[in-house]
């Protein structure tokens, strides 16, 4: 029996740097590369061109809405949904193929090896890092009201292919971990507010330090070094500011109401 077709799904904004290596790293089994870009001006578009992808402009949605609209402007029904910054690994490819082509799961979960720079990140928040990439877009959907931490949401089972599948080069050193902190606890302070619960005054200190905790201690962040500290540290200090965001927007409902 013929394997499926398989749509490998991007999307991006200003992601020149590790795109062409990701684009090579999948080329031999995609049957289309789309990616939907939202207003880059670097070279994304022009690296994705000039591998043949097919490239969409969309304005930003949100993450779910974005992954959800890609999702459904592809022309196939069997989704490979990567990062612009990760990298397939070839020892995946033919498991990826053959989990498609024996259709024994609608969604399959890859591994991620994160890294800080060139140095792997084998403990901490980031081990064990299993992301659901690989699924048959008839049998379920993103949520398009995800604007972070967004995922594939399905009824049917979910395996997980052997070993280590993606390599995920998520910062180039440890000073771009901030800028992204900052940003991700502004959307998670919204999807906190947006519950309707009330948020306590001890919340940001509790959650900090138990995140910072789980993380270096617990999780044995503290094996990795320097970089074991840093993901505990900023770990702990996202989850302080989304629940201290999160408790400002409550006051400051409160007060105008």
């Amino acid at each position: 029996m013929d394997s499926p077709s398989l749509s490998v799904v991007y999307i991006s904004k200003n992601a020149e740097k590790h795109l062409r290596a990701s684009l090579e790293s999948v080329r031999a089994i995609a049957d289309e590369i789309l990616l939907v870009d939202c207003g880059s001006t670097d070279n994304t578009v022009a690296i994705a061109e000039s591998f043949a992808a097919r490239v969409l402009h969309q304005e930003w949605l949100g993450f779910g809405g974005q992954r959800q609209f890609a999702v459904d402007s592809a022309r196939h029904d069997w989704i490979l949904m990567l990062d612009t910054d990760e990298i397939l690994r070839p020892s995946a490819q033919p498991l990826i193929r053959s989990a498609i082509a024996q259709e024994q799961a609608t969604a399959f979960k890859l591994l991620r090896q994160n890294y800080i720079g060139h140095k792997p990140v084998r403990y901490s928040e980031w081990r064990n890092d299993w992301v659901l990439r690989l699924f048959d877009r008839r049998r379920g959907h993103y949520d398009p009201q995800a604007f972070v931490h967004e995922s594939w949401l399905c009824a049917d089972s979910v395996q997980r292919l052997p070993g280590i599948a993606l390599d995920h080069y998520s910062f180039a050193s440890l000073k771009e971990m901030l800028p992204k902190l900052q940003r991700y606890a502004e959307l998670n302070a919204e999807k906190v507010y947006g519950r309707g619960k009330t948020i306590s005054a001890w919340a940001p200190m509790g959650h900090g330090v138990s995140a910072f905790l789980r993380s270096y201690f617990l999780r044995l962040g503290m094996l990795d070094g320097v970089e074991g500290a840093a993901i505990a540290w900023t770990t702990a200090l996202g989850a302080f500011m989304k629940y201290a965001i999160a408790l400002e927007m409550q006051a400051q409902d409160r007060d105008s109401s």
